[in-house]
């Protein structure tokens, strides 16, 4: 899990460094399309994140019991 979590974590900076030092010009439309890539990749981690730690809490739950 943390590898996949690290690979969103890098894929989204590596966006951010693009759409800051563009490695080539952009269309409007392109631009418009990575900055939605990006807010869906922070949706994504963020859900993960969220999941993740109540699969977490659940195990212990039942490691517990």
């Amino acid at each position: 899990m943390d590898k996949y979590r690290k690979l969103i974590v890098d894929t989204i900076e590596d966006n951010k460094v693009e759409m800051i030092a563009p490695s080539r010009e952009y269309t409007d439309e392109e631009i418009l399309y990575m900055k939605g890539y990006n807010q869906a990749l922070q949706d994504l981690l963020e859900d993960f994140d969220n999941d993740f730690e109540n699969f977490l809490n659940e195990m212990i739950k039942i490691q517990l019991n």
